[in-house]
């Protein structure tokens, strides 16, 4: 198995759980999500899980350069980074958008966010399955 279907993989597995877990711990979830994001300080936690994403991304890819590409692995390779890049500018790296993932509340709406979290789980599970 290649890197990049482990990585993959591993990112739907990541996805599936957090959504998971915001179904299950509905409103609830808004500590977990305001000690991510919330503030200007990152905790060691978000900073450390972070860091290993992102060596197993790079090493990933630099798999991904030297053997023959499918289009699973391309997704993976080139998509969902430009996706981290957006989530990054929009939420991460801006005040605006922590404000904006500080303030969910209820039950419900995290439960609608976990919601809609599952088909990326799937999406990102197939581009794995076909990298």
């Amino acid at each position: 198995m290649t890197l990049i279907k482990i990585f993959g993989y591993l990112i739907a597995a990541g996805v599936l759980f957090t959504s998971l877990a915001m179904l299950a711990l509905k409103g609830r979830w808004q500590r977990i999500e305001s000690a991510a994001y919330s503030g200007d300080k990152r905790p060691a936690w978000f900073v450390a899980l972070s860091v290993l994403v992102l060596g197993l991304y790079l090493a990933s890819v630099a798999q991904f350069i030297m053997l023959p590409k499918a289009a699973g692995g391309w997704v993976l390779a080139l998509l969902l980074p430009f996706g981290w890049l957006v989530k990054g500018v929009l939420v991460i790296f801006s005040a605006k958008g922590r404000g904006k993932v500080s303030s969910i509340s209820g039950d419900k709406a995290w439960m609608a966010i976990g919601l809609s979290r599952l088909p990326v789980a799937l999406l990102l599970a197939a581009a794995a399955y076909f990298a």
